[in-house]
């Protein structure tokens, strides 16, 4: 039996971890943002990477540049890179 997958079964993956996000003025989509840390700096420092998980047609606008709140905290795309097969999209963000 194939699995599909459509904006249903898509939802699933965001439903339970997925924060509130919004392109500019457009209409709101859930995305799951993750914050992975690195040390750097031969362990003097450390840093922060936005990583923002949504569905790639709720994200097709957002290009470098590009203003994005999310759970109310402003971002700006840094890069906009496609996932396996399309279906998701990964946001680099830099905070604002």
């Amino acid at each position: 039996m194939a699995l599909t997958e459509d904006a249903t079964t898509l939802n699933i993956y965001l439903n339970d971890f997925g924060k509130t996000c919004q392109i500019g003025s457009g209409s709101t989509f859930l995305g799951i943002l993750d914050k992975p840390t690195e040390i750097i700096g031969g362990g003097m420092a450390t840093s922060i990477e936005y990583l923002l998980t949504s569905k790639t047609s709720d994200v097709t606008s957002a290009a470098r540049g590009t203003a994005i709140t999310v759970d109310s905290v402003s971002y700006t795309v840094r890069e906009n890179l496609l996932i396996d097969d399309g279906s998701f999209t990964t946001l680099l963000l830099s905070k604002v």
